[in-house]
């Protein structure tokens, strides 16, 4: 008699994904009693994030060596994050050109609304920087987290080698505790998965497929665009190999990220599949993946460009392209201004559409179901980064093969 095959990890999660949607739907609000598992679940995920962070940052900046070097990987990684949101933006806002997600829907919009003062290139800097690392590190303040941990890899670089290796072998030890921790809580993962999706779908149903639906489908399919033809396409271009590989060994940050809606508990998974799956350069996916989790937001950038469109049409404003760039260009922004940013993008769309010109009364009715794409949008955002940090670990690859040629051909050439 013929041996079942094992389901591997990726299909068991997606079994969870799946089993607990149709569970949802099917029993409806009351499946909340189940919500508590996936909680715990996410939990165990979050408090990997600080330790795995702060180590991992530390000896990914000093074992590069040299700032020269640092400055290089973040050049790279700040250009292709602001270049991909950007793109991202636009997606968004062809998409609803396109679907036209606010033809035919009515809204009164009156009122007196709160002013909201929109982020200034000097407020975005200093959310990078704590006063105590200590608090940062209890409220997870990733921003404060992240600057402390590449400043602390720099000094690292200036002290004497004997205090550099002790320091680093004790980064390197908690680093691989953390990563075994993980090991261990993702065992779990498909059971996590399957009480957080039937929680989800039990608590909204198909309701939000009505009015709003529209909008709802627009999002989804600019974030499925994006994800799949602008992201394939900077995979091929920065790594010459064959997106679907990637994209099946990268699946726990697919399911992951689009079960947690969480980018802080999809980070550690990203980090593991990063090394252990793809191979990556550790220094460069150590900075990418933390990094982009505060700087990679192309789901949000793309979000802005459908709610301009949205909103334009439901009260009847004409979008010249004058206008239509100045929105994405305000939604990039936006994606820079949101870390630092009580209440996160709901805020910031408020003041992203007092920018525009546009009724902030749009985002109490917005708000509601964006939890819905939120998962979609989260997605996009952890994909992103590690789609960002193969090409640019292909790209340091390539550089180091480069350099390694040179020094094997100097003393021929003597």
């Amino acid at each position: 008699m013929a041996k079942v095959k094992k389901l591997g990890f990726a299909t068991k999660v997606l079994l969870g994904l799946i089993l607990g949607g149709i569970l949802g739907l099917i029993v409806g609000p009351s499946i909340s009693c189940i919500g508590f598992i996936g909680t715990i679940f996410l939990r165990l995920l979050r408090c990997c994030v600080v330790p795995l962070i702060l180590c991992n940052i530390v000896l990914a900046v000093a074992s590069m060596g040299d700032v020269k070097k640092l400055g290089r990987i973040g050049v790279k990684l700040i250009v292709i994050f602001l270049a991909t949101t950007f793109v991202a933006a636009t997606v968004g806002l062809l998409t609803a050109l396109v679907i036209n997600p606010g033809f035919g829907f009515e809204m009164e919009v009156a009122g007196e609304v709160a002013e909201q003062v929109a982020p200034t290139f000097s407020s975005i800097m200093l959310s990078f920087f704590g006063t105590n690392i200590i608090e940062s590190m209890s409220t997870a303040t990733l921003l404060h987290i992240i600057s402390f941990a590449i400043i602390s890899g720099i000094g690292i670089m200036y002290m004497k080698e004997e205090d550099q290796t002790k320091l680093l072998n004790g980064f390197g030890i908690i680093s691989r505790y953390i990563m075994s921790f993980l090991r261990l809580v993702m065992k779990f993962t498909p059971i996590g998965v399957f009480c957080l999706m039937a929680n989800t779908t039990g608590q909204y149903g198909t309701d939000v497929l009505g009015p709003l639906g529209k909008f709802i489908l627009t999002i989804y399919v600019g974030l499925a665009i994006h994800a799949f033809v602008v992201y394939g396409g900077l995979y091929v271009i920065g790594t010459h190999k064959s997106p679907l590989k990637f994209y099946k060994l990268i699946s726990p940050v697919w399911v992951t990220s689009f079960s947690t809606c969480s980018t802080a508990a999809t980070m550690p998974v990203s980090m593991r599949v990063c090394e252990e799956n793809l191979k990556l350069r550790k220094e460069v996916s150590d900075l990418t993946i933390p990094l982009g989790a505060n700087m990679n937001m192309d789901g949000n950038g793309l979000w802005y460009g459908v709610v301009a469109i949205f909103v334009a049409e439901v009260i009847g404003m004409d979008m010249s392209l004058g206008t239509m760039i100045i929105a994405i260009l305000t939604g990039v922004l936006m994606t820079l201004g949101s870390p630092g940013i009580p209440g996160g993008i709901i805020v910031a769309t408020t003041i992203f559409l007092q920018t525009m010109g546009m009724p902030i009364e749009f985002v109490a009715l917005l708000s509601g179901i964006f939890s819905i794409m939120d998962m979609g949008i989260t997605t996009v955002n952890c994909v992103g980064s590690v789609v960002v940090a193969a090409v640019v670990s292909a790209s340091e690859e390539a550089r180091a093969q480069k350099d390694q040629k040179k020094r094997g051909a100097s003393p021929a050439n003597a």
